[in-house]
């Protein structure tokens, strides 16, 4: 009996701090509480602040406390789709390759100098409640069904510039030299390069992806 009352003083003490709230399922209707971003990094010292630069250190704990700021309306979510090369494309290694990638509801030509400013601002809208930031295309050699590491990648840039008609268009001038399966996406990002936010979970993707094989 003893045992079992302190069990249960413990299990309560820690169901109100919150300790084993946060591995149970939460309800419907029943809100999650957080302290604000400032705190957030503040209760834990094993995270260090985050300065504004990338965290490349496989071992490093960062800890960013940017708010996440303005989110669109649902009817200004953002959707990207590749539209060059086609998805099954065969081409020729070391043969230039063009993306091309068209999206909506993403204002772009807004980017950060990633060195200095990542992470650092929340989320902005224009005026006419649309995201302002950027786009990447990134490219990665696939192995069968494995899962290919984010760290490796055969080609990545930023696409930092205006789009046009809504397209945004970037040429590797000298293709890839290795045979093989490659799957091509596109990263959507807000002004300081975190991922696009936005207003509801049940969406379609905002990114696109597309597989072509080098010969």
């Amino acid at each position: 009996m003893k045992f079992n009352l302190l069990f249960t003083t413990a299990f309560i003490a820690l169901f109100s701090n919150g300790v084993i709230a946060q591995t149970l399922n939460t309800p419907p209707g029943d809100a999650i509480k957080s302290p604000g971003p400032a705190q957030i990094c503040a209760q834990n010292r094993a995270f260090a602040p985050a300065d504004g630069t990338q965290n490349k250190n496989n071992n490093a704990k960062v800890c960013v406390s940017t708010v996440i700021g303005q989110l669109p309306a649902v009817n200004k979510m953002v959707s990207s789709i590749i539209i060059k090369p086609k998805n099954g494309a065969m081409i020729k290694r070391n043969t230039p390759i063009e993306f091309a990638v068209k999206s909506i509801n993403l204002d772009t030509g807004f980017f950060s100098d990633p060195n200095f400013d990542y992470y650092d601002t929340p989320q902005t809208l224009n005026n006419n409640g649309v995201i302002q930031g950027h786009n990447h295309v990134t490219v990665q050699k696939l192995n069968g069904n494995q899962v290919p590491d984010a760290r490796i990648f055969a080609f990545f840039k930023g696409l930092n510039d205006v789009a046009k008609n809504g397209v945004l268009v970037q040429q590797i001038e000298n293709g890839l030299p290795e045979p093989g399966l490659y799957r091509i996406c596109t990263m959507s990002s807000s002004f300081t390069h975190q991922a696009v936010i936005m207003p509801v979970a049940q969406r379609g993707a905002q990114d696109d992806c597309i597989r072509i094989t080098i010969m």
